[in-house]
């Protein structure tokens, strides 16, 4: 039985590597930065300006160094993850510039914003990394916004991290502050304390602030997500396999610098490509086109031997309604069920990435708990198949009153929070349609719940000194 998400053959993929081999070779990909164009000249590569081309053979050199899986690991060792191979991790939403409320109302973002957001993720049984940059603080400068969120980071959860943006003074901050958290280098720890998204200009561009991050995150052993979104019919072709030849050519141009840069980092590959609204020139991520791209990526990320991203609670809409709840459900489940490993943007998002809602945020977190349910294997033992308990109820009997019914009764099943279950009546009567005011209620509960995670206080105390330093030079 074969998933059905666009399955690939064996000739259809060495057809899409060929489209990316050719990309790269006669087309090329523009590094915006002479210091990775001088990288790229020291190894070989043919240059030409600013526009570097990649033979297969360069390419499939640098992917041996790359590793199929990579452990990040936490300031609780608890909470330590693996990404790749079996393993997969949820990460929140992210740079989102505003927040939407429970009322629908858009504002901008506050460092109070990004606080609670670390605290359900602290809080969260399913979520698996904390994310600088969630809700981005509209009342400081961007230094001081990017220094305050790491901190918080830091301080208010103990998960491993999805860092503050790719640039090279980020770099230098998650260096500086990793090292007061640890107490040593970070390139001097067994695994990365982080995973850094590096993003494409698409079509086949990289900027200068973003190749200057790359060799920083790079250079300390940090892990990197090198993911596009092309827009289909915009920023790639129309065609969906052409979008997705793109993306890849992309992602992997990205990934043999990092390598280039540092043998072994880990790196993961994919985007979250889409097609476009061609009646406005926007972004059309909640259509069956961006299904489509998932399930070629994942197959190209196994091609390579690479660990894959994609996917996420993603949506279109700027409210929770039905909408967002289709597109949010599809663009989740689609990515884990292909095989993806690493699914950035797992809660909280509205409006293509432009809002960050609290309400949405626990909504999505259920979505996540329902498939890790649902993909964890099942026991299929003599006792689970229960064929015991089938002979001695018999046909037509009940196993409501049986004993194994009441031994696991509460914990056989998902336990749903915002979602549920009742007659009509009930329904009308207790206002079950309206998971908005449910979702704005648990929202309260778990921030009035939260516990800060222990740290030494003289850590935390360099750390807020630093911060002070960096903010008020």
């Amino acid at each position: 039985m074969q998933n059905r998400l666009q399955p690939l053959t064996g000739d259809q993929i060495e057809m899409i590597h060929n489209a990316c081999m050719g990309i790269l070779k006669r087309v090329g990909v523009s590094f915006k930065s002479s210091e990775a164009i001088e990288i790229f000249k020291k190894n070989g590569f043919k240059v030409d300006g600013d526009t570097v081309f990649f033979n297969e053979s360069q390419v499939f050199k640098a992917l041996e160094t790359v590793p199929s899986e990579f452990t990040i690991q936490a300031r609780d060792p608890q909470k330590t993850i693996k990404i790749g191979n079996k393993n997969f991790a949820f990460g929140p939403g992210w740079a989102a510039p505003f927040v939407i409320d429970a009322d629908g109302k858009r504002r901008t973002g506050t460092l109070k914003d990004h606080e609670d957001l670390c605290k359900l993720i602290q809080t969260s049984p399913y979520l698996d990394l904390v994310a600088g940059s969630m809700a981005i603080p509209a009342e400081f400068s961007p230094p001081e916004a990017a220094s305050r969120m790491l901190a918080a980071c830091l301080t208010l959860s103990d998960m491993p991290l999805v860092s503050n943006p790719c640039t090279r003074e980020n770099g230098r901050e998650i260096k500086e502050m990793g090292a007061i958290v640890w107490g040593k280098e970070i390139s001097e720890l067994d695994h990365p304390i982080s995973i850094v998204s590096v993003n494409p200009l698409s079509p086949l561009s990289y900027s200068d602030d973003t190749l200057l991050g790359l060799m920083a995150f790079a250079g300390q052993g940090q892990a990197l997500l090198i993911s596009s979104m092309v827009l289909a019919g915009i920023t790639g072709p129309i065609d969906i396999p052409g979008t997705a030849a793109l993306e890849m050519a992309e992602s992997l141009s990205g990934i043999v610098l990092a390598q280039l840069i540092n043998p072994g980092v880990p790196c993961v590959c994919g985007g979250t490509s889409c097609a476009s609204d061609m009646r406005t020139g926007g972004v059309s991520l909640g259509g069956p086109e961006s299904l489509q791209l998932i399930g070629i990526a994942a197959q190209m990320a196994e091609f390579y031997n690479l660990p894959c991203r994609y996917g996420g609670n993603l949506t279109d809409s700027y409210s929770i309604n039905s909408q967002s709840g289709i597109e949010s459900a599809l663009l989740m489940s689609a990515p884990v069920l292909s095989g993806a490993h690493f699914i950035h943007q797992s809660c909280g998002i509205l409006g293509a990435y432009a809002a960050v809602s609290l309400e949405k945020f626990v909504i999505d977190e259920e979505v996540c708990g329902m498939i890790k349910k649902a993909v964890h294997p099942l026991e299929i033992s003599r006792e689970s198949l229960s064929t015991d308990l089938i002979e001695r109820v018999g046909p037509g009997g009940s196993y409501m009153m049986q004993p194994e019914t009441a031994m696991k009764c509460r914990t056989a099943f998902f336990p749903a929070h915002l979602t549920r279950k009742s007659t009509y009546e009930d329904w009308e009567e207790k206002e079950h349609g309206n998971i908005v005011g449910r979702a704005a209620g648990h929202v309260k509960e778990r921030l009035d719940a939260y516990v800060k995670p222990d740290m030494d206080p003289a850590v935390e105390k360099d750390l807020n000194a630093y911060v002070r330093k960096k903010t008020n030079p």
